[in-house]
């Protein structure tokens, strides 16, 4: 009897010891979790979305923020220009202003100019002098886009390409993430150089 007694005790005991130990255990963890989340909002402050007019070519979705476009217009038929680069699709004439075209996917090396693709829009750009449109298959929507930390040593494969964001919606999985543009570099090939002030 007393020893049965001993052993109740014995077992209420290390069920005890054993239920502190469980409950240090699940402390700790749970402010190792705490801390953690803590340390990953430190590191990753929240970027604002930006909107980004979504464009498709060649099989790729490019972001071009909404302040570098003046407005988006039905594809029309180029002046072309003899001896011109291949991604220079010509001239069209615009409220009195001649607008230069360069093929989207041509400028990025993603595509040629002459390839059998379907091109339904022109994206006209902002600018008060040398007025461009990018040719482009397709301008999907406006939506708000998050840009996506770059990895160090990132490089991309058109100094245009800025970095990667991800569109909030409006698009599949698939097509969530876009290549964001910087316009002024992607045209800057095919503007006539700056006169040289002074000469």
């Amino acid at each position: 009897m007393a020893k049965s007694l001993r052993r109740k005790l014995r077992e209420i005991t290390l069920e005890g010891a054993y239920s502190v130990e469980e409950n240090a255990r699940l402390i700790l963890e749970e402010r190792t979790r705490h801390l953690a989340a803590r340390r990953l909002v430190n590191a990753a402050p929240e970027v604002a979305a930006r909107p980004v007019l979504v464009c498709s070519t060649g099989g790729e979705r490019y972001g071009i923020a909404l302040d570098e476009i003046a407005e988006v217009l039905p594809v029309q038929t180029c002046v072309p220009v003899p001896e011109g680069p291949p991604a220079l699709v010509g001239f069209f004439g615009r409220r009195g202003h001649l607008v230069s075209v360069i093929d989207l996917g041509a400028a990025l090396g993603t595509s040629t100019a002459s390839s059998d693709a379907v091109f339904h829009h022109l994206v006209l750009l902002r600018r008060e002098h040398l007025r461009v449109a990018l040719r482009v298959e397709r301008a999907h929507s406006v939506t708000p886009a998050i840009p996506l930390a770059a990895e160090d040593g990132q490089t991309f494969r058109s100094e245009a390409v800025i970095g990667y964001a991800e569109a909030e919606s409006g698009a599949s999985d698939r097509g969530r993430v876009l290549s964001l543009l910087d316009v002024e570099r992607l045209i800057r090939p095919f503007l006539p150089p700056s006169p040289v002030s002074g000469v």
